[in-house]
Parts: structure tokens; C-alpha cells; sequence
């Protein structure tokens, strides 16, 4: 009697798991439930069910085989451990009793053991996005934004309306330095390029742009940043100027003490370039 009631609790299970039971139904699995207490939190039939209907997917990808055989082997160790030799005995007794039960019981051995399987299959294999379901996957890729270099700025701000652009040159022809400024007044933006001007030590000194506008007293030029060269070679540095600039006329480079100073002495003048 005992092993009938609960291959009946069994079945329940499944049909709840798989079609859903009426109020009598319930009423009788609720009473199964209290004579099999091992069930009363039993949620296996509705795991398989749910790794059936994923198990059901189509599939874009095959399976690899150490993958097939891995999880059939975790199946097997799932089944002894959750169910042991329950089934075998089950089915013992019913051979002595009647075809039907039979039946059932060697059928919910395979789903329980398919179940498994599924599963795995849905931890395993579904959980890991492939490079087939991204290609069909028809929301937009977020792609990382790609940041400009200061060439590419630079060749912009060229492309842009009108720029200023003047060359550097060497006040008293010690230096070999060549290359430009490029400044725009509307976007109030500019970029120096250098090539020749040494490399300095930066514990000692530093390079600092100066601007001299149409605005200004030439005693008080804009300071247009301070900088650092560190390797030979051609070396691009954006223009910081710490007031607007509405028409300058010249652009000169000095050497400072390190961090830069408020106003220059222009002891050493490194790089000059004129607004014609």
C-alpha cells in the first residue's frame, strides 16, 4: 500500500509539472504529500519540466562531444543520488502486479534521467551565448567610442573654418625647431607642433606657451599652458589658455621652473612664431 501511494504522489508530480492538476487533484496529492514527507518540498518534476521546454529550442550550434559525454555522465551520478535503487524495486513489484504501472514507472525513469540531462544542457550549454545567436540578435551592438588622437584633432580643427596656422622658429638660431600652431579663435582651440625642441628635465624645468593678443599688454601675455617634451621627434600639445584669446599676434615658448610661473621674465625664449 505504502509503495502504491506513492508511485500515485509520483504521478501527480508529473502531471503538476506537466498539464497541471484540478482541486481534487490537489486535494489528493496534498494528502500523499503528508504520508511521503521526503516529497513535501520536492521540486525536481518542475525543474525537468522547465529543462524540457529549454531542452525544446532549437539548436544552432552542435553540441561537442566531450560536452554530450560529460553530461550524460553527471546524469547518471544525479539519478543514484536523488532516487538510488527506487526505481529498479519499483518496477520489481509491479512485474508482479500489472503491465500499466510498469510502464509508467520505466518511463518516468527516462524522463527523470532525460530531465537531468536537459538540465545540464540548459546550465551548461544555453547559459553561454555563441557566436551564432549574437549574428542574430537584431538589437544594435554597443560599440566603444573611439577617442581622437591629438593628430586627428589637430587635422580637424585644419579642416575647420579658417585657422590660424603659423610656424615656429628659433629667435637667436640656436635651436633647430620646426613646426606650426594652429589656432582657432571661434572654437578657441589650438594645437602646437614641435620638431626639434629638446627634451627637458622635468625635476628642473618645463616649457610654457605664452599668447600675445591684440587684447592685452604685451607685459601680460595669456599663459597658454605648461608642458613637458620627453622624447625627441615630432611632439603635438594642445593649446590651454587660461583667458579668452580674440586676435593674437604672436606665440612664444619659454623655458620655466617647473609647474610654470604667472608671469614670464623671458629670459630664454625657445620658440617663437608671428601672426602675419
Amino acid at each position: 500500500m505504502n509503495k502504491e501511494s506513492e508511485m500515485r504522489l509520483l504521478e501527480l508530480l508529473s502531471d503538476e509539472a506537466t498539464f497541471g492538476l484540478n482541486a481534487e487533484e490537489r486535494t489528493e496529492m496534498g494528502k500523499l504529500k503528508k504520508k511521503h514527507p521526503e516529497f513535501a518540498n520536492d521540486f525536481s518534476f518542475e525543474a525537468a519540466a522547465a529543462a524540457f521546454q529549454i531542452a525544446s529550442l532549437d539548436q544552432t550550434e552542435e553540441m561537442p562531444d566531450f560536452l554530450k559525454n560529460r553530461i550524460a555522465d553527471q546524469a547518471d551520478d544525479i539519478w543514484r543520488e536523488r532516487f538510488g535503487n527506487r526505481q529498479s524495486e519499483a518496477i520489481a513489484v509491479d512485474e508482479e502486479q500489472d503491465q500499466p504501472k510498469t510502464a509508467f514507472l520505466q518511463w518516468l525513469g527516462w524522463a527523470v534521467a532525460a530531465a537531468a540531462c536537459a538540465a545540464l544542457v540548459a546550465n551548461i550549454w544555453f547559459a553561454v551565448p555563441r557566436g551564432s545567436e549574437i549574428a542574430d540578435d537584431d538589437r544594435p551592438v554597443k560599440t566603444e567610442e573611439k577617442v581622437p588622437t591629438l593628430a586627428e584633432k589637430r587635422e580637424a580643427l585644419l579642416a575647420s573654418s579658417s585657422p590660424i596656422r603659423t610656424s615656429w622658429e628659433s629667435p637667436d638660431k640656436s635651436l633647430n625647431v620646426e613646426g606650426d600652431v594652429v589656432w582657432s579663435d571661434s572654437k578657441q582651440e589650438g594645437y602646437m607642433r614641435f620638431r626639434g625642441l629638446p627634451a627637458n628635465d622635468k625635476s628642473k624645468e618645463a616649457y610654457q606657451l605664452w599668447i600675445f593678443d591684440e587684447t592685452q599688454d604685451e607685459a601680460t601675455p595669456i599663459d597658454g599652458g605648461v608642458f613637458d617634451v620627453n622624447e625627441d621627434g615630432e611632439v603635438i600639445v594642445p593649446i590651454d589658455a587660461n583667458l579668452r584669446v580674440k586676435g593674437p599676434k604672436a606665440f612664444a615658448v619659454t623655458v620655466e621652473k617647473p609647474g610654470g610661473v604667472v608671469v614670464s621674465k623671458r629670459e630664454k625664449v625657445v620658440a617663437l612664431a608671428k601672426v602675419i
